[in-house]
């Protein structure tokens, strides 16, 4: 083990991360991850994913909760994280993980399935390392050709107001000094930090935050951290593609701007050019991000003519809304809303997407384009309307092809 990877095993020993009870993840559905790319497995076999960086196992432990069939392999360097996670497993009666302790700069101890891992899940971990780059290398070459890695990593502008907190901390308290005693005096300048550089943004009430994720946050004995240009060249290096951000309307024009002249310029840049643009005007502290390998690319959008053979599935990231309201004998609906991951809330007005999400809302199998243009057709709702719906659901992500 090298020296950075033993002082960052100590720290998170003594402060084990992340703190929290099991929670379910935007970005840990697998078979929604897969289906952004257009190979698709072959095999019949259970689904293998690896957690690259469970720490205490909250992430992990959520998405094995809710996807019993899905075989998951957590792995840390932090030997009191993994014991708490493996744990917190068996008290909750769940047999489909298996914690092992390794270090992301070899694997060593670590064991691949035949054809590698379908998916690979690494949130807040590979900037740790000594170095990142070969540690994203190292999981390349264990993810299945039709598989998929799902990495959050720091984001540099968007952390400018916290690294000058750090600058300061490090002044007032010299990182030689043991983290335990660090703390204190941290604390204090984070709090001042409130009415100066944390005022009304991302940061705010970072000295609240228990110690476990102060340390982590603005103690931590390694990180580094990527603008758009760097990060497109870890990628690059590491042979793989970049497929789409975890939340895209993060880094959409269209949805940042509104300027109709300011829109059709930003509209004239490369995706490039325009994250670049974005990573700048607006606070993006992580980079959540889907990547492929270099023989993979994002599925093309789905055609007109492919609907009625196609295979859909609620996105298990939508959550819906249905008020009703009881009557004599009888409900009537109040008001019919979705919501996708952490964006805002929508309210549904149109009546023809409004059946269509009431009946969505109640769906837990999987369903053919033909079976919903059939559904509208019942109301006569014509089958170009009904296309046209089933592509707005699409494009909103409250539908996607398994």
């Amino acid at each position: 083990m090298d020296q950075t990877t033993s002082k960052v095993k100590s720290m998170y020993e003594q402060y084990p991360y992340p703190s929290g009870d099991p929670t379910i993840r935007p970005g840990f559905d697998i078979r929604l991850l897969l289906s952004y790319v257009a190979n698709q497995r072959t095999s019949d076999k259970p689904l293998q994913v690896l957690d690259a960086g469970c720490g205490r196992g909250p992430g992990v432990l959520g998405a094995a909760s809710l996807q019993p069939d899905v075989m998951f392999t957590a792995i840390d360097i932090n030997s009191v994280g993994l014991a708490e996670a493996s744990a917190n497993a068996k008290a909750r009666g769940l047999t489909n993980i298996n914690f092992v302790q390794a270090d992301l700069m070899t694997l060593e101890g670590l064991e691949v399935p035949e054809g590698g891992f379908d998916v690979i899940y690494s949130s807040g971990v590979l900037h740790h390392l000594a170095d990142p780059q070969v540690g994203l290398n190292n999981l390349t070459k264990i993810l299945a050709p039709h598989g998929v890695i799902s990495l959050m990593l720091y984001g540099s502008f968007g952390r400018q107001a916290l690294y000058r907190l750090i600058e300061g901390i490090d002044i007032l308290s010299p990182k030689d000094d043991p983290i335990e005693s660090r703390i204190p005096m941290g604390r204090l300048l984070a709090k001042a930090a409130e009415e100066t550089v944390f005022k009304d943004n991302y940061w705010k009430n970072t000295y609240r935050n228990p110690d476990v994720e102060f340390v982590d946050t603005c103690l931590n004995v390694n990180e580094v951290s990527y603008d758009i240009t760097s990060l497109w060249q870890l990628i690059e290096q590491a042979n793989m593609k970049f497929v789409r951000w975890v939340e895209p309307d993060v880094w959409s024009v269209e949805k940042r701007f509104d300027d109709p002249e300011l829109l059709e310029r930003l509209q004239g840049l490369s995706d490039v050019e325009q994250y670049q643009i974005i990573e700048r005007l607006f606070e993006v502290p992580k980079l959540d991000f889907v990547i492929c390998g270099a023989d993979n690319f994002a599925k093309p959008k789905l055609t007109e003519a492919e609907v009625d053979s196609s295979i859909f599935a609620v996105n298990p990231e939508t959550s819906f809304s249905i008020e009703k309201r009881n009557q004599n004998q009888s409900q009537r609906i109040e008001s019919v809303s979705y919501k996708v991951r952490h964006r805002e809330s929508q309210n549904v007005t149109d009546p023809i997407l409004a059946q269509l999400v009431l009946l969505l809302a109640e769906q837990t199998t999987c369903f053919s384009g033909a079976d919903l243009v059939n559904v509208l057709a019942q109301s006569s709702v014509d089958r170009e309307i009904a296309i046209e719906v089933i592509f707005d659901l699409l494009d909103e992500e409250v539908l996607f092809i398994p």
